[in-house]
């Protein structure tokens, strides 16, 4: 921002200030303002006194106090108010009284500024508009202060001596090169030992660009080598070759210059990029966009005048818009299915009309009422969360809640609300959808899914009668019969023996045998189906046998138990689930899980009494095609478990085998839990 620029605009903008305060050219005027107060620089208007007139929000920024708590004051006392210096420059080169009485515009000038701690490039400049007589009334002086500390500092490393600045050369990670127009290097920074991995020794006389990389190498030596004396071309960015052979990329700047032989030199300065050079790349991009951007608004800003007719036109296009927006607005809230109203102080103060209708109310009467009135279970403003002013909260989480319509019938609702803060005060924006029908049919569901429970209840419980009944059956009708039939058998045997001839007796050996096998299968299958040991000794007998039996059919697995309960006060229906998941689970180890050894715990844990079985096996993975297939195996357990009350898990993996776990409230599982 040029200060021709800035005394142009600023001087434009307050004449017209005068004269239409409140009009079209008012309101440009505060819009030039908003503009200055972005600028990065520091601005003054200062009169002929040197007292300030109007400053931009840099002046803030800079920590020099409030905007408008500067206006009237000291020009000099409020820049430095410590300052007791008589030679100040502010006092000696920056006279503000002499540029208001003279339009004569300043050079840049150049200073470290020991109170602010800032080097600053200022420009001065007179605001007496133009043909307007010397000392007339109308006199005003622009101060514009830039912030050049960063350029300042390399400018006194620029200014040092030869000394310090072969000190700097050497210490910096940036390799600077000194080459011929073919590359030929005669002189490296030390940081070729970083960049290049070699010394600075090692590769005088080599050439650079036989560094380069071949597809870099063209282009980037016809940049380097046709720079006019005395300039640079800069943002070389290209590969070099390190002495292990792998690539950096570098970016470069190279400067071209005439020795005391009179012969073209060049200087290139050399910087690792390799590990940021896309986002170089990216921010470069951006700071040319931002450079184009503000290159296109500081000339829009020198047309301000000239466009404050089309900004009206557009303003009013624009209230046209919102017009219509809100018509738009109003119309989705008034047509919308769900019921919406807004609270402040514990009464509804608006409604649309489908909030109405749901709860069978004009809109006319629910205003003003309060909305416990119409729901239950309704958040106060009070608490919900804070936010800051004119900020908004999002919904909360839909919560169904009761409430009663104008003839009394209940209804239920899904509610949500936000918190909402405007200039009128705190509110809170609700909407509500008459849900009632959804609440009966899950209500049915709920109780459809009682009565099936209840019904597998009874389900399982008339498997297990029936299982005991074919059991005792088994072992008392048709066991006993073959029991019998073996006897006759060995009787008919003994008869025979010396009369009979040995194929005879060969052949009711047989017979005795095969009865005797189907015998103890019989037994088997009655105990598969119902043990009578279950029903005579208890669960602990019943376990202890089981685990027998499966040691001597499957030798190879080693059973290891631990029992640690209170029989007596253990439910009898509970002892059939335990049995049924026990053998299950051990039926589905003999079969699929190739185990070497099984754990089964049965005990208190707290006040649950905790099922587990766990198996070395090769396990499987738990999925829902698993868990949901058409095996019946995991789908009886976790069914008999939760029928009772119990929670059932399993958890299996390859390589890990598998472990199952059911738990039973003591409540659930003793008749009487201590």
């Amino acid at each position: 921002m040029t200060s021709d620029l800035n005394r142009y605009s600023v001087t434009a903008i307050s004449s017209l200030g005068h004269d239409l305060i409140d009009g079209p050219i008012g309101r440009a005027k505060r819009q030039w303002e908003a503009v200055v107060d972005t600028l990065p620089q520091l601005i003054c208007m200062v009169d002929g006194s040197g007292r300030i007139v109007r400053t931009n929000r840099t002046f803030e920024r800079w920590g020099l106090g409030g905007v408008k708590s500067a206006i009237g004051e000291d020009f000099h006392q409020r820049l430095h108010p410590y300052c007791a210096d008589p030679d100040c420059y502010l006092l000696q080169h920056v006279d503000m009284v002499r540029m208001a009485n003279f339009a004569t515009p300043a050079n840049g000038l150049r200073v470290y500024d020991e109170q602010l701690l800032r080097y600053l490039r200022i420009h001065l400049s007179s605001l007496n508009q133009t043909g307007q007589r010397l000392g007339g009334e109308n006199r005003f002086s622009l101060f514009v202060a830039e912030d050049v500390t960063c350029r300042a500092g390399l400018d006194r490393k620029a200014s040092a001596s030869e000394e310090k600045l072969q000190l700097l050369v050497d210490s910096v990670s940036d390799l600077i090169v000194q080459h011929s127009s073919d590359g030929t290097m005669h002189y490296l920074s030390p940081a070729s030992i970083t960049l290049l991995g070699s010394t600075p020794q090692a590769l005088l006389g080599v050439s650079l660009f036989d560094l380069m990389h071949e597809n870099d190498r063209d282009v980037v030596a016809t940049r380097m080598t046709h720079i006019p004396t005395g300039e640079s071309v800069e943002s070389n960015t290209f590969r070099l070759r390190r002495s292990v052979g792998d690539w950096r990329w570098v970016e470069a700047r190279t400067h071209a210059m005439v020795n005391t032989a009179g012969n073209y030199e060049y200087v290139t300065i050399m910087r690792d990029v390799s590990d940021r050079r896309r986002e170089e790349e990216l921010a470069l991009e951006y700071s040319k966009k931002l450079e184009h951007e503000v290159a296109k608004k500081t000339s829009q800003l020198t047309m301000v005048i000239d466009m404050l007719k089309q900004q009206i036109e557009e303003n009013d296009r624009d209230w046209i818009s919102l017009e219509a927006l809100g018509r738009r607005y109003t119309s989705l809230v008034e047509n919308t299915l769900t019921g919406i109203y807004l609270q402040q102080k514990n009464r509804v103060v608006f409604c649309n009309q489908r909030f109405a209708e749901i709860f069978g109310y004009s809109r006319d009467e629910i205003s003003g009422m309060e909305l416990r009135q119409l729901l239950d279970d309704v958040n106060e403003p009070s608490a919900l969360p804070d936010v800051d002013q004119g900020a908004y909260i999002t919904m909360s989480s839909a919560n169904v809640v009761e409430g009663w319509r104008y003839d009394g019938t209940s209804i239920w609702m899904k509610m949500s609300q936000s918190r909402l803060e405007n200039d009128e005060g705190v509110f809170v924006l609700g909407n509500v959808i008459d849900v009632s029908e959804q609440v009966r049919v899950q209500d049915e569901l709920r109780r459809s899914e009682k009565a099936m429970h209840h019904l597998s209840s009874l389900l399982i419980a008339a498997q297990e009668n029936e299982r005991k009944r074919i059991a005792n059956e088994l072992h008392d009708g048709i066991g006993q019969r073959l029991s019998a039939i073996k006897f006759s058998v060995e009787d008919v045997l003994r008869s025979a023996e010396g009369s009979a001839s040995a194929q005879s007796l060969e052949r009711l050996h047989d017979v005795v045998g095969k009865i005797r096998d189907t015998i103890e299968e019989v037994r088997r299958t009655s105990m598969d189906l119902r043990p009578s040991i279950l029903d005579d000794l208890g669960l602990v007998a019943t376990i202890n046998w089981f685990c027998r039996e499966f040691s001597a059919m499957f030798p190879w697995i080693e059973v290891i138990k631990s029992v640690g309960i209170d029989e007596e006060a253990l439910r009898e229906e509970l002892k059939v689930v335990i049995f049924r998941v026990m053998q299950e689970a051990f039926h589905n180890i003999s079969k699929h899980a190739s185990a070497q050894r099984v754990d089964i715990s049965l005990g208190l844990r707290g006040d649950m009494l905790v099922l587990k079985i766990h198996d070395d096996g090769c396990g499987f993975i738990l999925d829902a095609k698993v868990l949901n297939g058409p095996s019946l195996g995991l789908k009886s357990m976790r069914e008999r478990a939760e029928l009772m009350g119990g929670a059932f898990d399993i958890r299996s993996g390859f390589g890990t085998g598998t472990r199952i776990e059911v738990c039973w409230p003591g409540t659930v599982a003793f008749s009487e839990f201590n």
